[in-house]
């Protein structure tokens, strides 16, 4: 076997086992970020897409509750208008 050759195939062998821990270290990053996104039952945590979900649920419900408190503002603004003009004018 000649030199070239054996070192050609060291570096090829360096070569794998250094793409294979760059993988892993890949694999790790990847699953971490799934674990982020969706969550880990496991673990019992929420994902940010479960939280996402919830907290868009939640604004919308406070919209309709803003709407309602406003919409009695305005009604007891007017009906009070309309009762002080009518009593202006009784007396």
């Amino acid at each position: 076997m000649s030199s070239t050759s054996y070192r050609e195939n060291r570096n090829t062998k360096s070569e794998i086992l250094a793409l294979h821990e760059d993988l892993k270290e890949l694999t790790t990053k990847v699953d971490r970020i799934l674990r982020t996104l969706i969550g880990d039952e496991e673990m019992a945590q929420k994902g940010l897409v479960e939280k996402v979900e919830r907290h868009d649920e939640w604004i919308e419900k406070q919209k309709v509750v803003l709407a309602k408190i406003f919409g009695v503002a305005i009604g007891s603004g007017l009906f009070g208008g309309v009762i002080t003009q009518l009593l202006m004018k009784l007396l």
